[in-house]
């Protein structure tokens, strides 16, 4: 079986999502199923980031197709890619291949290759059903953009439903986790708390900063990722941190974007991970912080309840309310044994669900019944 996993971006841009068509696209690699990369590198502004090339990451060869900054076919965000190129080049392409594997909402690649006739996939790391339900547009490509429609949470499956898509063609398919790599060690932070992801609006870390005000243990918070798109949002979260710091109680550290091995050492050391989010999909960090047994407070929203299963291997919160986020943290501090519990059944839960080995083993399933109901 040849396989193109079809992305707007991938490395070296390095998000949620961008990480996980690596890790996919490497396991299948190495458990026989060729598989290779398009894509045009467009950055989280939308401009492409390079003029077109092809080089080999290991056994996958990576397509880099150059584009234009904007489709002009709809007001939506969702088509903004013109290739720079005759649309023949990019078909010819996905023609090579057995199935192709559309990642990400954008739905500019799906529309060239509508004149390619091969088995589909449109797997879809987060979902906007208002934005369809807005514009008739949008909804009518992602109607048709594939034969099977990969999302990460039944949520985002009643979702997809809701807008036209039939049920039996969307399969959940949750984002795995390199467990050989994400493990725990023996050695652990006292009081260390730690945030992983984009320094953003939608990640809610200034009400953690202010549940931080009514925290009786002083701790340590280390914030690990990248700017937000919006620098005066940005300067002023590192203005609230100042001040927090300035009030001699707790430790904050910036510490900016790391590494994975660096991100690694940080899982493994803190005492819980804290998500306080206001819009999230299928969060990787809570996943990677559980492989290293780490518990994880963060908010009920989207796919999160799903994967802390009732509490049992951390705590969910709601958004916006420092108080309530105080007392969990508070509460886990206090008690150890409870947080190692917690911490271990996460473990357990990768493990068994989770883990990058299960994940591509029913991602090739999906992709033999693709195949086989073709043109039916």
């Amino acid at each position: 079986m040849r396989v193109l996993m079809v992305s707007p971006s991938y490395f070296p841009i390095k998000g949620g999502a961008e990480t996980v068509i690596h890790d996919i696209s490497v396991k299948l690699n190495s458990v026989g199923v060729y598989t290779d990369i398009l894509t045009f590198n467009m950055d989280r502004k939308w401009k492409p980031r390079w003029h077109g090339k092809t080089e080999k990451n290991g056994k996958a060869t990576i397509h880099k197709i150059p584009a234009l900054n904007w489709f002009p076919l709809t007001h939506s965000d969702r088509i903004t890619m013109g290739i720079n190129l005759i649309p023949g080049k990019f078909r010819g392409i996905l023609k090579k291949y057995d199935i192709l594997h559309f990642h990400g909402g954008d739905l500019t690649l799906p529309l060239f290759s509508y004149g390619v006739r091969k088995p589909k996939i449109f797997h879809l790391h987060g979902l906007s059903p208002e934005f369809y339900k807005k514009y008739f547009i949008s909804r009518l490509i992602l109607k048709n953009a594939a034969q099977t429609y990969i999302c990460l949470t039944k949520t985002m499956k009643e979702q997809l439903t809701s807008l036209g898509i039939p049920e039996e063609r969307v399969k959940i398919l949750p984002n795995g986790v390199d467990t050989s790599q994400f493990h725990p060690t023996k050695e652990k932070d006292e009081n260390m708390i730690l945030f992983v992801g984009r320094v953003c609006q939608e990640k809610g870390i200034d009400t953690l900063l202010k549940a931080l005000n009514h925290l009786e243990t002083p701790v340590n918070l280390t914030i690990i990722g990248p700017e937000d798109w919006n620098p005066n949002h940005f300067q002023r979260t590192l203005e609230l941190i100042r001040k927090e710091n300035e009030k001699g109680k707790h430790k904050i550290n910036y510490l900016g974007p790391k590494n994975r091995e660096e991100i690694i050492s940080y899982y493994q050391k803190a005492s819980l991970l804290v998500l306080p989010s206001r819009r999230e999909g299928f969060p990787m960090v809570i996943l990677e912080a559980l492989a290293c047994e780490t518990p994880v407070i963060a908010t009920n929203i989207n796919g999160i309840p799903e994967i802390l299963q009732n509490n049992k291997c951390g705590i969910i919160v709601p958004p916006d309310n420092p108080q309530t986020l105080t007392e969990a943290i508070q509460f886990l501090l206090d008690n150890d044994d409870i947080r190692t519990k917690l911490g271990c059944q996460g473990r357990i839960l990768v493990e068994q669900h989770y883990s990058l080995d299960v994940i591509v083993e029913k991602l090739c399933s999906i992709y033999d019944e693709t195949i086989s109901n073709f043109g039916d």
